[in-house]
């Protein structure tokens, strides 16, 4: 009889769960490996078999000996980062242990901004224009031949952390300056004003099998400098945004050599031109309950499927059937400790948030159009009853 398989969990917070209770269904001993500060935290004890901590998951020597060392009686058959800054330890982990899985050179795609840039570039794509923060001629340069505003963006970081907005070369210099030896981990991007979208995808044997095409509100640029709330929606499928949205998907799941797992990858429409540019990839599942909204609109478990992708023998994994309605999200910090949304009571709304300081809920319908009436209606409501923001530090 075959022994039961180990998998080790690699995430530096509070995240995953779904991923870990659906590995331990599967039959599988699932181990936890996260830092100390997170050790408290309501993980699902009762479903993992151990958990480890470091005091830092960046510390590469550290996270590899301690690996290293459980591995003398622990058989690891598959190692997994869960969130977006445990990609690249996984990954690492698993060329130092030559345990199957995404490679160091394939994750910098799903992480570092400006390699996935250069690929895409390489592979005929659509993204816009960028240096890399290295040679300051060539820096001077696109500053010279790319009207501004610009970007200023850390190559490595989720969402739209760190990301600094310019209007003047002289801007972008102190900036620059201001980073010292750690300006070569930043690159300078051309500004695109428009419609920020999502793709949430599942691929299995290097096909995507499942996409969801989503829109944001305020690209999250916007909100987390100026403030504002958090809002996404499914666009109609079939529609001319929905098409060239799964096309190019397509191309950057190829391109990229994603072979089997999840993603979730951001694109914007230009104001300027009416185009599809690459923003960014990232090999996971995405923030901001993303997930729920696509569960609630299709009964799909994105972390349940990637879980059932990565862990089931080979060849076995079948997509489930799933409903074809369309979702949105509306999110925000509010003013009260405990905000009362009772009156947010149309039959669309399908879950409400309850969490301090919070102010959130999905809808769903079978109609796109629904959707983005509701959330228009809503987004002043919200504005007026609950918002409270506090902008991210630059």
């Amino acid at each position: 009889m075959e022994s039961k398989k180990t998998v080790l969990c690699v995430v530096g917070a509070l995240f995953g769960r779904p991923f870990l209770l659906e590995a331990k269904r599967l039959g599988w001993n699932v181990h936890l490996l996260t830092e100390e500060r997170y050790l408290k935290e309501a993980w699902p004890r009762d479903q993992i078999d151990q958990v480890y901590a470091v005091p830092d998951l960046f510390d590469e020597k550290v996270v590899r000996n301690v690996v290293c060392y459980l591995s003398r009686v622990i058989k690891f058959d598959k190692i997994i980062g869960l969130g977006e800054f445990d990609i690249e330890v996984a990954a690492a982990l698993r060329e130092h242990t030559r345990i199957a899985g995404m490679g160091e050179t394939t994750s910098r795609y799903f992480r570092d901004k400006l390699a996935m840039r250069m690929k895409a570039q390489e592979e005929g794509l659509r993204v816009p224009e960028f240096v890399r923060i290295l040679n300051h001629s060539e820096v001077n340069d696109f500053m010279n031949n790319v009207s501004a505003p610009w970007v200023l963006k850390p190559r490595m970081g989720a969402s739209s952390a760190k990301i600094t907005k310019m209007f003047h070369a002289q801007e972008v210099w102190n900036e620059i300056e201001k980073l010292g030896d750690k300006q070569s981990n930043f690159l300078l991007e051309r500004y695109v004003a428009g419609d920020v979208f999502h793709v949430d995808a599942l691929v299995n044997d290097s096909k995507v099998i499942f996409a969801s095409c989503s829109k944001y509100g305020l690209p999250m640029l916007d909100l987390t400098t100026t403030g504002g709330i958090f809002t996404t929606r499914m666009i109609k499928r079939g529609s001319s945004d929905e098409k060239a949205l799964q096309s190019i998907n397509k191309d950057i799941t190829a391109a990229f050599g994603m072979v089997h797992g999840t993603m979730h990858n951001e694109y914007i429409k230009s104001k300027e031109d009416g185009k599809f540019y690459f923003l960014e990839a990232s090999a996971r599942i995405g923030g901001a309950r993303i997930p729920d909204v696509v569960f609630h609109a299709t009964g799909l478990c994105l972390w349940h499927e990637w879980a059932r992708i990565e862990l089931l023998p080979k060849g076995e994994y079948k997509l489930p059937k799933y409903n074809k309605m369309y979702g949105g999200g509306i999110f925000t910090l509010a003013r009260q400790d405990e905000p009362d949304m009772s009156v947010y009571n149309d039959q669309e709304v399908a879950w409400v948030q309850k969490k301090k300081n919070y102010a959130g809920l999905i809808i769903k319908s079978d109609n796109a159009e629904r959707i983005e009436e509701l959330l228009m209606n809503y987004y002043p409501r919200f504005a007026e009853d609950f918002m409270a923001h506090v902008p991210m530090k630059s």
